[in-house]
């Protein structure tokens, strides 16, 4: 009978310490053992089991020393029936010094992989996210590293699905690059994430998605599900791989895939509103509306208790042209969380009760105003107006909601409509307005804001005499009167109106280009304010210009260096605005498209693209 294990693994711990080891590197192992080497670290691995206590020692402190040239092997060997071998390959994995960088990665790549063995699972699981956020595919080798070494399954599957979900280049050449690189990365690994990476890299060199070859890897996938060993996938990431593949199939054009393998697999969506609404989410976002009916019919106990899950569904109604059963799946979701019908309801509610529920509504109404479902929206908005006091907190935040989002659809009597029975409360009540100041609710930007579309439908109307005095107003109310003065400078006026418009221009190019000054300076003697302060001086001056006059190739140029220092939706729109005022339309549709990728449904933003493409379309007539 074999001497007791506990008492050997720690001599063998303390032996494999006091042992001269070479700290293991993950380039070490970068284009995978040789035959020779993989039969000696299979019969090192079998001498851990071994009845001599100096042998498996002396076996121990070999493999060691290989560092992750025996990492493949001996990470299979933790699941060896032998409970001898299974327990000593678990401490040698656990115990490699893995340097998991290399020279060849760029600089802010090794920054993240920075002590990476010394994190806890949680602060990998964030270093991983953020090498998968790095743009052109920057962390794809790190990432590739991790997936074949990460000690954690679930990391090492969760690595190679960032590499997954990275862009495929539209170039043959860089595609198959990529993938001669995942290639060598992953060397002789038969991990289940190597397993994902390779047919992903044959997807990679063939530029097309192998809709079998998945199939058959999620097969595998779930069968192991009910497997007990440690190897197991779990539920959750078997449904991402599947969401994974099902947005590659959409992406190489075969919906009918995609929508496949997700009915298949519905039954991987855990039956709560979390799991459901996340599923609603990725179909809706990935143009699988029909899916979302499967979802609801499954579980329609569940949908119908839920006012985001039942819009949902009526969004998919609506895609399908099905707009009866739209309104009506619609109409379910706003009777959901009532407020108090008449006096004796609403005794039996507290006044935080209400405010629970004005809350509840507000927060379904910013998702469907996102989505682009802005009648819903509205709808939810509404509600909450009609039932609360004009002076309560929650009234005059969704007023200020509902107020931006009618701006955005440029209906300026209904913005009028809805701000000014605030603004006249307010001017009647000092308590409170110094109440709304408490709250950050600023009253002169709703007097602004109210007085610039009632300008805006006399400017609709025709009616200039009437709108000019009002633009005055409101700018003078106005803490960033840029949209309005550029109003002011498009519409038209006498002599008298020019040279206050001019004036009024002039002095505001002249105080954003003293921020961008102030700001950079700010940020050179303040690495705290940091790069978003001056890349929003930028684009404030840019926009600016851009959309008046002034120095035109300066407002392109810093709109450009905001981008590099803090890219987003708004900056990109002011980008392509800046290009089409220089006569680059190309350029500018571009720009415009980026934009709408990162804000998508936003009707300033589309209207702006509708602008662009028809002088791009223009310019190429003529040109013809």
């Amino acid at each position: 009978m074999r001497n007791a294990f506990r008492t050997s693994i720690a001599s063998l711990s303390i032996a494999a310490a006091s042992a001269t080891a070479i700290p293991a590197s993950a380039e070490d192992f970068s284009n995978g053992p040789t035959e020779r080497r993989e039969t000696e670290v299979g019969r090192l691995i079998q001498k851990l089991g071994s009845e001599s206590y100096v042998t498996r020692v002396k076996a121990m402190d070999a493999l060691q020393r290989m560092g992750l040239e025996a990492f493949d092997e001996l990470h299979l060997a933790q699941f060896d029936p032998d409970i001898e071998i299974e327990m000593a390959a678990r401490y040698l994995v656990s115990s490699l010094v893995v340097s998991w960088s290399k020279e060849t990665d760029p600089a802010e790549v090794r920054e993240a992989l920075h002590e990476y063995g010394a994190q806890n699972e949680t602060e990998r699981n964030s270093r991983i996210e953020l090498l998968a956020e790095f743009p052109d595919r920057k962390g794809v080798p790190a990432l590739v590293r991790l997936a074949r070494f990460e000690t954690s399954m679930r990391l090492s599957r969760l690595a190679a699905l960032a590499v997954m979900q990275q862009n495929m280049s539209d170039d043959e050449g860089i595609r198959r690059r990529n993938g001669k690189l995942i290639d060598e990365g992953l060397g002789d690994s038969d991990r289940q994430a190597s397993e994902w990476l390779r047919v992903y890299s044959q997807d990679l060199s063939q530029g097309e998605y192998s809709a079998q070859k998945w199939r058959d890897l999620i097969a595998v996938q779930r069968n192991e599900t009910d497997a007990s060993t440690t190897q197991a996938a779990t539920r959750s990431s078997v449904l991402e791989l599947v969401q994974i593949c099902a947005t590659r199939a959409i992406n190489a054009s075969n919906i009918d895939e995609a929508l496949s393998l997700a009915r298949d697999n519905i039954d991987l969506i855990e039956p709560t509103t979390r799991h459901l609404t996340d599923a609603c989410s990725w179909a809706i976002d990935h143009q699988l509306h029909s899916f979302v009916l499967d979802l609801r019919s499954q579980f329609q106990s569940i949908f119908d208790q839920q006012p985001v899950l039942l819009y949902g569904a009526a969004e998919a109604e609506k895609v399908a042209n099905n707009d009866a059963d739209a309104e009506r799946l619609a109409d379910m979701a706003l009777a959901i969380r009532p407020f108090p019908a008449n006096d004796a309801e609403r005794e039996k509610m507290s006044p935080r009760d209400i405010e629970e529920t004005a809350q509840a509504h507000l927060e379904i109404g910013i998702s469907l105003q996102d989505r682009g479902l802005f009648h819903w929206a509205e709808r939810e908005y509404r509600k909450i107006i009609e039932n609360l006091e004009v002076d309560s907190h929650p009234s005059a935040v969704v007023r200020g909601q509902l107020a931006t989002m009618l701006a955005e659809l440029e209906r300026h009597e209904a913005v009028v409509e809805i701000l000014e029975p605030l603004v006249q409360r307010v001017e009647k009540d000092d308590k409170m307005k110094q109440r709304l100041n408490l709250m950050f609710i600023r009253y002169n930007h709703y007097r602004s804001e109210m007085l610039y579309h009632s300008a805006m439908a006399k400017i609709k109307t025709g009616d200039l005499d009437g709108a000019r005095p009002l633009l005055i107003q409101a700018h003078s109310l106005s803490e960033n009167p840029v949209d309005i003065l550029i109003t002011m400078y498009r519409t038209d006026g006498d002599e008298g109106w020019k040279q206050l418009v001019q004036s009024k221009l002039a002095t505001a190019i002249r105080r954003a280009d003293a921020e961008v000054q102030s700001a950079q300076v700010k940020s050179l003697a303040n690495g705290r304010v940091g790069p978003a302060l001056v890349a929003e001086m930028l684009n404030q001056y840019a926009w600016l210009v851009s959309n008046t006059e002034g120095d035109l190739q300066k407002a392109l140029q810093y709109s450009l260096t905001s981008l590099e220092l803090d890219a987003d939706g708004a900056k990109y729109d002011t980008c392509g605005r800046c290009y089409f005022a220089v006569g680059d339309f190309e350029n500018a549709v571009m720009m415009q498209k980026r934009a709408l990728k990162l804000m998508p449904h936003s009707p300033p933003l589309e209207r702006q693209l509708k602008q662009f493409e028809e002088a791009l379309a223009g310019a190429a007539a003529k040109s013809d």
